[in-house]
């Protein structure tokens, strides 16, 4: 039973393990009979790993961060397709057809999710793009043109993928359409106390105080949680809603290249989103809040005010200070 369900995964995922590693073996001019006998073993120990991880087949892993965009402007959401058939190897993906539609309430997008009947006033058309040769796929979409989501409000965005086997995947994510004209805070997620923590109710009542005459984009260094946890934290917590952005910084992919397939990294920040750009959509977005100095640094390069809460050691021209959350609720951020 064992080498029947062997050869299947062989082929279907790991030959371009067994290729790589056999083209080594000749650099070192190993006889033939040996190098025969090392592919062999090199073989059934990748299908014995691979039937102890939980059988040949694999799995899609779709990334697509919060989206962000103006009323009378453009999103261009970046998904990111990977696929795991090795442990926690997940290589890109490349030229999968991926689908792009932006839905006006979360119930509409999860029956689309469902694939169940959407009315047309809920959604809006659909855009395609194919992934490039490490598993990015973009597409325009224009606000003017598009009166699901042309108003101040949250939306939300499904990109989602059939690929030519049947599998399919999906990730649903808030789409926040802001008026350019309203002030906007950038806060780092990653300073605001969590539950239970000293600080942490007044924290909470210190940006709900801010929501009030700003809208709030979270920004957090932690690449691992999902947007579902994040937006449940701030539910939880009793934080304003807002979208939970990352700070920039580089991710490494692998992909597969060459006759050989041979897996090489690949470094690069494509999904992560950059205080400069979104100035440029937002010119109101002109104040920070955080309490590190790597985040205040951040604020400050971006040509924004900043407010660090504690740590009054942290100095710069365009740097006030808080005592605490407690002093940053009672006075504001005027």
């Amino acid at each position: 039973m064992l080498f029947c369900l062997f050869p299947i995964c062989l082929f279907d995922n790991y030959a371009s393990w067994a290729y790589p590693c056999a083209a080594m073996l000749k650099t070192f001019h190993i006889q033939s009979r040996s190098y025969r006998f090392a592919l062999v073993m090199l073989t059934l120990m990748l299908g014995l790993m691979s039937l102890g991880a939980g059988g040949c087949g694999g799995y899609y892993i779709l990334t697509v961060p919060d989206q962000l965009a103006k009323t009378g402007g453009r999103v261009v959401p970046v998904a990111r397709l990977q696929r795991n058939d090795f442990f926690v190897l997940a290589l890109a993906m490349k030229g999968q057809p991926m689908r792009f539609r932006v839905y006006a309430t979360a119930a509409a997008a999860d029956d689309a999710a469902q694939n169940k009947l959407v009315p047309k006033a809920l959604q809006s058309s659909e855009r395609v793009c194919r992934g490039d040769k490490i598993g990015y796929s973009a597409v325009e979409i224009p606000m003017y043109e598009n009166p699901i989501a042309n108003r101040p409000g949250k939306y939300y965005l499904k990109v989602a993928l059939q690929d030519y086997e049947g599998e399919q995947i999906a990730a649903i994510v808030p789409l926040y359409v802001w008026d350019p004209a309203k002030s906007v805070v950038a806060v780092d997620l990653d300073a605001l106390p969590r539950e239970a923590f000293p600080g942490s109710e007044q924290a909470a009542a210190a940006m709900r105080k801010i929501a009030r005459k700003s809208n709030i984009i979270y920004l957090t260094r932690n690449s691992q949680a999902t947007q579902f946890s994040r937006h449940g934290r701030l539910e939880r917590e009793d934080f304003p809603d807002g979208p939970v952005l990352l700070w920039q910084r580089k991710r490494w992919h692998i992909v597969r290249s060459g006759k050989l397939r041979i897996p090489k990294i690949i470094i690069e920040s494509r999904l992560d989103s950059q205080l400069g750009q979104l100035k440029l959509d937002f010119p109101k977005l002109s104040l920070g809040i955080c309490t590190s100095p790597l985040a205040a640094k951040a604020f400050v390069q971006a040509g924004m005010e900043c407010i660090v809460v504690g740590n009054d050691w942290v100095k710069g021209s365009t740097i006030r200070h808080r005592k605490s959350w407690q002093d940053l609720a009672k006075r504001g951020v005027e």
